[in-house]
């Protein structure tokens, strides 16, 4: 089965939802600028505008190459709105960060490779984007074993994305009806906090009184929705910057500033860790929580059903859209202000925190916590308990 195919008509029809009169800009490095190239010419001929693709070396813009339609008139009037596409580098990429963890947190452009660095916050979207993966023979290789191909790495993403169904697109519309209905259901309820117990987990946190639950869908203030990452699997919320209290213990290993951090065992009183410890990467994950007042801070929490072909993958993708829907997580640091409404009413980050609750770091550090033992448990302003997931499936 063609899955390449597939999964290009996925991006533009389910992920971008590309129209006619649109343009279109996908940023590429040199390894997978043909899968780019064969993209863009389908995108032409839904746009009937020219799509352009974007060869990035090292973060540096270079060659620009213009697709257009053949099987169709081009469009004579200018593109209504424009798109942009940007190809996870995970083929050329350096993937071991050179330097200590201080080293890292002292410059931005290395905390950002690490993927530690916090984006962001008062910036909202005003066109539809995504960053997406594409498999290759050396990523195949780093995150299935030394022996896996890229057919091996196609065939993961079959999975995940249900490209080997009758229907792809329309298997993700369901799956997005889904984690509509989830949310819907989980914003009706008001909670006033959640406890989360099970694989050595302990704790209760409060919601930031204006966060709302969020999927991996975005919409434009002009009510236009797009997908920024693939698969969207989680729903998550912004927690009361000072409400954390108890025990949490990561599910499995986790990379941080370059540095694999293995049994991470947190204890956290009025929303910040006050001791840890880990098997491996304690230094790493010290430095982390001493990088700012807010880097200890638990900011945000993510629920990722255990049933999901995503969550049966093992092992660290590297790419933040696989990464982040994987599993349950609690996030330290930055949470996404896009659980925010009205944005753009915040002059800085630091009224932002003050006037919302939420938590502001320049690091943003994910710890997985989802497993066949997590147990979340919400509670209403009137007392009442109401399962929301139960050994690491939904029960709404």
């Amino acid at each position: 089965m063609d899955y390449r195919t597939r999964y290009m008509d996925l991006l533009l029809h389910a992920v971008i939802r590309l129209a006619e009169g649109e343009s279109l800009a996908i940023n590429a490095n040199p390894s997978h600028l043909d899968f780019a190239r064969d993209l863009a010419q389908r995108a032409s001929e839904i746009t009937r505008q020219p799509v352009h693709v974007v060869s990035i070396s090292e973060g540096i813009p270079g060659d620009v190459t213009s697709m257009t339609c053949v099987l169709s008139d081009p469009l004579a009037s200018a593109p209504v709105r424009g798109l942009l596409l940007r190809i996870d580098d995970t083929e050329d990429r350096q993937w071991e960060v050179p330097g200590t963890p201080e080293e890292k947190l002292g410059d931005l452009a290395l905390l950002q490779k690490t993927g530690n660095l916090a984006p962001p916050q008062l910036n909202k979207p005003v066109a539809p984007w995504a960053v997406i993966a594409v498999p290759g023979p050396r990523w195949a290789k780093r995150v299935l074993g030394p022996h896996a191909t890229e057919e091996d790495l196609w065939e993961l993403f079959a999975r995940m994305l249900s490209l080997g169904s009758a229907n792809p697109i329309q298997a993700m519309q369901e799956h997005l009806s889904v984690l509509r209905q989830r949310l819907a259901f989980l914003n009706r309820l008001n909670l006033h906090q959640i406890r989360i117990t099970g694989g050595g987990n302990d704790l209760t946190l409060g919601m930031a009184p204006q966060s709302r639950w969020r999927g991996g869908v975005h919409t434009l203030a002009d009510g236009r929705s797009f997908i920024p990452y693939l698969p969207p699997e989680r729903v998550s919320m912004l927690t009361q910057r000072d409400s954390a209290r108890g025990t949490v213990c990561a599910s499995q290993p986790f990379n941080l500033l370059g540095t694999v951090v293995q049994e991470a065992k947190l204890q956290l009183f009025d929303g910040r860790v006050t001791s840890f410890e880990a098997a491996e990467g304690a230094h790493a994950l010290a430095c982390t929580l001493q990088a700012d007042e807010g880097a200890s801070v638990l900011s945000e929490l993510s629920l990722v059903d255990l049933l999901t072909p995503l969550a049966a993958a093992s092992g660290h993708f590297g790419h933040a859209g696989f990464d982040e829907n994987r599993s349950s997580s609690i996030v330290l640091g930055m949470g996404d202000s896009g659980h925010l409404e009205a944005l753009e009413t915040y002059d800085d980050e630091s009224e932002l925190q003050r006037l919302t609750g939420c938590n502001v770091s320049v690091v943003r550090s994910r710890i997985p916590i989802g497993s066949s033992h997590l147990c979340v448990t919400g509670i209403t302003d009137e007392g009442e308990e109401i399962a929301i997931m139960e050994n690491g499936v939904f029960k709404l």
